[in-house]
């Protein structure tokens, strides 16, 4: 199934509200991608969900205590959207799923990711790390507003146990409706089991776009997956 997601700017970015809220009660979701933001139906069908918390897993204990900094770990959720600590077997943090975030943020703007091949090859972990890493900001975000490199900057620079400062983020994407967009659509196909790139060109505008954001999702229950 090929969704079309009409996207507008009239509302700060949904997913980063989605975001706060879970790492409010304590959670990291460990696996933000495209898959796993969908749209209801009916009088939601404007309305972004993220879904899967099979590998969500808890940053304070329930004794209030910080989970430790580890290094040696597997890499969790999907290589195309992890955060590059994840990938050199860091603890997943929130500064993870907002670095997640922010690549989800630029393959829907751009189409894709520097490190995902047009023709659909399925690279390895090491081999989109590298990539990864040999992409610069610049290039990564080239056709987009500055503020998205802001935002990917300013997560990537933070500390594993420090809380991101979510009124920063809001006050960049507050620059972004300064100038209403055209009305756009962009085609994602969301169907597939694992990411591969838009084989079309994506609709560009003078302003980048988000989904409509909505009331926060329900407390969430501890995964029992590891």
């Amino acid at each position: 199934m090929v969704c079309g997601l009409h996207v507008q700017i009239t509302n700060p970015f949904p997913q980063l509200s989605r975001l706060e809220y879970i790492h409010s009660h304590s959670y990291v979701h460990g696996d933000i991608k495209p898959q796993n933001v969908v749209l209801g139906l009916g009088d939601l069908r404007h309305t972004a969900f993220i879904i899967d918390f099979g590998i969500t897993k808890e940053f304070w204990n329930m004794s209030g205590v910080h989970i430790p900094f580890r290094q040696g770990q597997r890499l969790t959720g999907t290589p195309a959207f992890a955060s590059i600590n994840n990938h050199l077997g860091v603890e997943p943090g929130h500064c993870d799923d907002l670095e997640s975030l922010t690549y989800m943020l630029i393959y829907f703007l751009q189409g894709s990711l520097p490190w995902l091949t047009s023709d659909q090859e399925k690279l390895s972990s090491t081999s989109i790390l590298e990539r990864k890493v040999n992409t610069t900001i610049e290039d990564l975000c080239c056709g987009i507003p500055v503020e998205f490199a802001t935002i990917l900057i300013y997560t990537r620079s933070l500390a594993f146990s420090e809380d991101p400062d979510y009124n920063h983020l809001r006050s960049l994407l507050h620059i972004l409706r300064s100038t209403p967009p055209a009305p756009a659509a962009c085609l994602l196909d969301i169907s597939q089991p694992e990411v591969i790139p838009i084989t079309h060109s994506p609709l560009f505008f003078d302003k980048p776009c988000v989904i409509e954001a909505v009331s926060p999702c329900p407390l969430l229950r501890r995964s029992t997956r590891m």
